[in-house]
């Protein structure tokens, strides 16, 4: 029958299922159901049979799936592979790298170290010293042939730039008071500076001319000329002069003729490292600023290569808020002055117009340890 409201819509009202009709509903559902599992099964195999007759090429074109055991075996399996890709493709790179004999260079050995800093002390510095060459110096009372090592005093000399207030000096590492000084002609331009013997040597800038004080009273001594065309830094190995010039190169100069007698190029892997600046001779090893960087690359001075870089941003961030607070922070300048007690494996680092010199000691730290990379280290200070 239909109701009123079924025959405006024109549908009909369902009779109840008798008890034989729902017997054979449900023997025609299981019926499908077996036959379906019958296909799957079929469908399966032949699946199975095309994918192993496939060839290598075009199983790895796809995506397997893993089940959760297999997962860490397979993807620590395919790590593996990817890391031994990379080490075949830096051993080809580093492939022309060879010692002094003769034989290829382990890849590993040509990557630099990272090195980071941990400060120890700190010490007042002139902050209108434009800092340019930086060496301590230990300096102790002679008393009749017999020196008395608790009058001993730890000094720095140093030499600072700028036309008309180019200087060497003498200063009390306790105290930060300069104790001697002697001033430049207007002309130069003070650079780099390291002792040797009972001298000091000061390079200066734009130029070939050398500065020779008496180590002693710091007078000027004389005049000289190197065969360089500029001066930058300046450190010793205790058999030669080692200087910089602006460039990648280490020249090294003949003590009392100054002339040079072999250059280095300092290279971090394929890249020049350039404006190598104030220099310090550290165990075996030249330490430089790296002109206008927070970096200070640490360099075989033999075969020129960088086994380290140290990188001072925290330090230099210290030393920007000190002077923000004594109202002097547009009078600061880059990073530049490394000073070293073989003695005590002292460290010292300062910069042109700082404040501070900072005793500090420097530890290795490990990549993105601290945020950064050997890439962006290499990206940031080689300029």
């Amino acid at each position: 029958r239909l109701s009123r409201g079924a025959r405006e819509r024109g549908v009909m009202r369902r009779k109840r299922p008798t008890r034989t009709s729902v017997m054979v509903r449900v023997l025609m559902a299981a019926l499908a159901v077996a036959l379906a599992a019958v296909l799957v099964v079929q469908l399966t195999s032949v699946t199975s049979g095309s994918a192993s007759s496939s060839s290598p090429s075009s199983s790895l074109s796809t995506s397997p799936s893993f089940t959760e055991e297999e997962k860490p075996r397979t993807h620590q399996v395919m790590n593996h592979e990817k890391k031994k890709e990379k080490e075949e493709a830096a051993k080809v790179s580093t492939s022309d790298a060879t010692g002094e004999d003769g034989k290829v260079k382990d890849a590993a050995d040509e990557i630099p170290a990272l090195y980071t800093y941990k400060v120890v002390k700190e010490y007042a510095h002139d902050y209108d010293a434009f800092t340019q060459g930086f060496l301590y110096q230990e300096e102790c009372q002679d008393f009749f042939n017999s020196i008395d090592k608790s009058k001993c005093k730890d000094m720095f000399l140093e030499s600072t730039g700028l036309y008309g207030k180019t200087q060497v000096k003498k200063v009390d590492l306790l105290s930060g008071e300069t104790l001697r000084s002697t001033k430049a002609e207007q002309r130069h331009f003070g650079e780099g500076l390291t002792r040797w013997g009972d001298q000091l040597i000061q390079l200066t800038w734009k130029g070939p001319t050398v500065l020779i004080y008496n180590a002693s009273d710091l007078k000027l001594m004389r005049e000289s000329k190197t065969d360089l065309k500029d001066g930058w830094g300046l450190t010793n190995d205790t058999e030669h002069l080692i200087a910089t010039d602006s460039g990648h190169n280490l020249y090294f100069l003949d003590p009392d003729t100054l002339t040079t007698t072999r250059k280095v190029p300092v290279m971090d892997g394929d890249q020049r490292v350039n404006r190598l600046n104030e220099l310090e001779h550290i165990e075996g090893e030249v330490w430089a600023n790296i002109w206008m960087t927070n970096c200070i690359a640490r360099i075989d001075p033999i075969g020129g290569k960088v086994k380290g870089w140290i990188l001072a941003d925290g330090l230099v961030k210290r030393e920007m808020e000190k002077n923000t607070k004594l109202g002097r922070l547009n009078d600061m300048d880059v990073l530049n002055g490394i000073a070293y007690d073989p003695a005590t494996k002292r460290i010292w680092l300062t910069g042109k117009q700082w404040s501070t010199i900072y005793e500090v000691q420097i530890e290795p730290t490990v990549p993105h340890e601290r945020g950064y990379d050997l890439s962006d280290v290499r990206n940031y200070c080689i300029v």
